[in-house]
């Protein structure tokens, strides 16, 4: 199965040692995100390395592993469904319609504890504890 990963999934599994990161590592699930998540994370990394009480070169090895498995999209790639995706979520969150548009592109549903993508009835979206239940 293929998904597409909201960009809190990975910060979710640089966070903590669980569910999440567990199904990143061992789960038959074929994952994308767009290319710019990558950019996200390094935004946030001082944040992110606060709160995983990680050394940075313990970070950056989890960060290189976790996006080992995730099969990164540039956002060009992305323009047949930018209109459309924006559209979707222009009343939601606009910021998250490249997600929407990555999943319309590739035809799969969406992973992400975000609630507000499950406000749109065009995507698929699961929680975490909803991936749990498919796998």
């Amino acid at each position: 199965m293929e998904i597409v990963l909201d960009t809190n999934i990975l910060i979710s599994s640089l966070l903590r040692n669980g569910l999440t990161r567990d199904i990143l590592s061992l789960s038959p699930l074929k994952m994308y995100t767009v290319e710019y998540a990558k950019f996200e994370i390094e935004k946030h990394k001082d944040e992110l390395l606060f709160k995983s009480k990680l050394d940075e070169k313990s970070f950056d090895y989890l960060t290189e592993f976790v996006f080992s498995k995730v099969n990164f999209v540039p956002m060009a790639e992305l323009s047949p469904f930018k209109d459309e995706a924006v559209e979707i979520m222009r009343e939601i969150d606009i910021d998250d319609s490249p997600f929407i548009a990555l999943a319309m592109l590739l035809g799969c549903p969406i992973w992400s504890n975000d609630l507000h993508f499950k406000k749109q009835n065009i995507i698929e979206s699961y929680t975490t504890k909803e991936i749990i239940n498919l796998l």
